[in-house]
């Protein structure tokens, strides 16, 4: 059964059939709200590419237009993304972790949604779909990119994430299974480390009434249109920053240039996470301030003149000045200059068990978590 049969099935006439371009945009789009971190945007981009280059196509729905008994999961990757540019896959491990998973819960899996907003984990999921002729549900689980499993608003809003079947690039097998979330993702992550550094993984299997309950909506479609827009913005030699802001509803806190870096690529000590923090100083009409950022895997804390003005769950993202092009924690080097751009999390991201899951406590901050608009700069 193809995807187009499964959508005349649930009479579905309304979706796109994402093309080239748009998998370019989304790469793009996905990278800016990827908050610094998702991976490297080309693993994605390129697996994508090959499955068109198949003749597939890559089908996106309305999370309204999946059945409310349809069975789907999320799938990306997880571990260290500094590890992913040197242990590249080879293409089948999401095919393999849908199999295992299915035939762990002896259902099948008719939809594909990405678990986070990223350079990797938006465009991965939507070439595994397309691969197994399966629709992209428009949304995800954050808005964002987070580093852990249990950080995602499927979790939040009371979905399981097990089981979840986590798989390395030679193929062997794990299926991870636990009512606690986090004993599931010290586990996954023990297996990512076991391999390497990376795993692939497929899980929070749910039904399209438990993903229109918990998703972050229209993510996807919110990727493509930023992408687009900023890449319309280069070609006219417009504000590519000015765009990203009006799609995002974010702003611009500063501008400045990298003057001090301290990282950790993912040590067995940070379990796997790059962790760190960097420095900027001010350029322009911020001489002679300076911003101090925190991050694991992604941007995390922001501080202006000792001054704190963002906080997990809402968006940090530093992007090149002319072309919005995101800087991530993993390539940003000495003497990057860039924007800060900071954008709030979706409202399901903030309500209190969200804020309990993903808030500043969650990454060992006693702070308690103020909305990006009320520290406005």
């Amino acid at each position: 059964m193809s995807v187009y049969d499964l959508l005349e099935k649930w009479g579905v006439s309304e979706y796109t059939t994402l093309t080239r371009q748009d998998i370019d945009d989304i790469t793009l789009g996905a990278s800016i709200l990827a908050t610094g971190g998702g991976g490297d945007p080309e693993i994605g981009l390129l697996w994508a590419y090959n499955v068109l280059n198949k003749g597939k196509e890559i089908v996106l729905i309305n999370p309204d237009d999946l059945p409310d008994d349809a069975m789907i999961a999320m799938c990306g990757c997880l571990g260290a993304p500094v590890v992913l540019t040197e242990k590249t896959p080879n293409g089948n491990e999401l095919d393999i972790a849908f199999q295992k998973l299915s035939e762990y819960l002896q259902r099948d899996f008719v939809g594909v949604i990405p678990p986070e907003a990223g350079g990797v984990n938006t465009t991965v999921p939507m070439a595994v779909a397309g691969e197994m002729g399966l629709p992209v549900i428009d949304g995800d689980g954050m808005g964002r990119a987070f580093p852990e499993l249990q950080m995602t608003s499927f979790h939040i809003g009371g979905v399981s994430a097990s089981p979840v079947a986590s798989i390395n690039e030679k193929g062997y097998a794990t299926i991870i299974d636990s009512e606690d979330a986090y004993m599931a993702e010290n586990i996954v992550r023990q297996t990512a480390m076991s391999y390497g550094g990376i795993s692939w993984i497929a899980g929070y299997p749910m039904t399209g009434e438990q993903m229109r309950q918990t998703c972050i909506p229209n993510t996807v479609s919110l990727t493509l249109e930023l992408g687009r827009k900023v890449r319309e913005a280069r070609n006219l030699h417009h504000d590519s920053i000015e765009v990203v802001e009006k799609v995002t509803g974010g702003w611009s806190a500063f501008k400045g240039k990298i003057v001090d870096i301290n990282r950790d690529f993912g040590a067995e000590s940070t379990k796997g996470f790059s962790m760190g923090q960097i420095v900027m100083e001010g350029i322009g009409s911020y001489k002679g301030c300076t911003a101090v950022i925190d991050f694991q895997n992604e941007w995390l804390k922001l501080t202006i003149d000792d001054e704190l003005v963002c906080l997990p769950p809402d968006l940090i993202t530093i992007l090149d000045s002319e072309t919005a092009e995101p800087i991530r924690t993993d390539i940003v080097k000495y003497g990057y200059r860039g924007s800060i751009v900071v954008i709030p999390a979706h409202e399901r991201m903030k309500t209190e068990k969200a804020i309990e899951v993903c808030g500043p406590r969650a990454f060992g901050y006693d702070l308690d978590f103020v909305p990006l608009e009320k520290n406005r700069v």
